[in-house]
């Protein structure tokens, strides 16, 4: 019987622009990779199909615990991109034990769309929540790279391989 694999990955770390924001933020949502695509129809098919045409664009959110007039400052400045870091560990478990952890690193470069004021709850936490338009993504698990996608660039490579090198080479660059 094969050795059933389990990863857990609990907690992150979270830095702006090279600013710890360990124990503010609650969450991150990670940006998803998502092809545009478009309806296929013709004489002699007998139904519809997509193809990707492209890709959609990303955004990630942040879900901070409180006001941070710090926060507030970078993510209001939205003439300048800004990278977000999320560094987390990932646990391996195989049956009983946990045999390995991994460094999980996700950056991300871009705008962040809003500046929340935040939410005023009575004896509540005042939570921010922040969307940030993304042109950059890089996911590495153990310094390989899962995925790295750069929109201004025409790069994205999946697991190391660039998906997008045949199409850069075909417009010239």
């Amino acid at each position: 019987m094969a050795n059933i694999q389990i990863n857990q990955l609990k907690n992150a770390r979270i830095y702006i622009d090279g600013n710890d924001f360990i124990a503010k933020a609650e969450e991150i949502d990670l940006p998803s990779v998502k092809a545009k695509t478009s309806d296929v129809k013709g004489l002699g098919l007998m139904g519809d199909a997509e193809l990707p045409t492209g890709y959609e664009k990303m955004e990630a959110k942040i879900k901070f615990n409180g006001v941070y007039p710090q926060l507030m400052a970078i993510v209001g400045d939205i003439q300048n991109a800004h990278t977000v870091i999320a560094r987390a560990s990932l646990d391996v478990w195989e049956a009983n034990k946990l045999v390995e952890q991994k460094a999980v690193k996700a950056e991300m470069r871009g705008f962040f769309k809003e500046t929340p004021s935040g939410k005023l709850k009575g004896r509540e936490s005042a939570e921010q929540d922040t969307t940030m338009s993304v042109h950059y993504y890089r996911l590495t698990v153990d310094d390989s790279d899962i995925i790295e996608f750069d929109v201004f660039n025409n790069i994205l490579k999946i697991d190391g391989v660039d998906q997008l090198e045949t199409y850069r080479n075909n417009i010239g660059g």
